[in-house]
């Protein structure tokens, strides 16, 4: 991973797969995010699965500080093996709870449009 480690950095424990390291996410963050979604639907609207996949091909490796040894570039993963995307939405989702817990009131949705 290639982003430099901050105070404001938090763990996340995605059990079978490892620990993870992501970054609190800012505005310059949402924007690379956001650039990132934008890129790889390609002008289209999205059916459900690509969103998904989408959503996390741009929010994990933007986020990711540090990962579990062996994980690697997502972008790299093999979509033909069967674990690839259960793994990818485990720990989507588990970074995405993780961030949910850090803000009061009412939480939003785990996947809107977009990223």
């Amino acid at each position: 991973m290639s982003r430099i480690p901050r105070a404001t950095d938090f763990p996340v424990e995605v059990e079978g797969i490892g620990r993870f390291v992501f970054a609190k996410r800012t505005m310059a963050d949402e924007i690379a995010i956001q650039r990132k979604y934008a890129e790889i639907v390609g002008g289209v609207e999205p059916t459900p699965w690509l969103q998904s996949v989408g959503a996390w091909l741009a929010v994990l490796p933007v986020l990711t500080v540090s990962a579990p040894e062996g994980w690697g570039d997502v972008e790299e993963f093999d979509p033909n093996e069967e674990e690839t995307f259960e793994r990818l939405s485990r720990v989507y989702m588990a970074l995405r709870e993780r961030e949910n817990s850090f803000r009061g009131g009412k939480k939003p949705a785990s996947q809107g449009s977009g990223a």
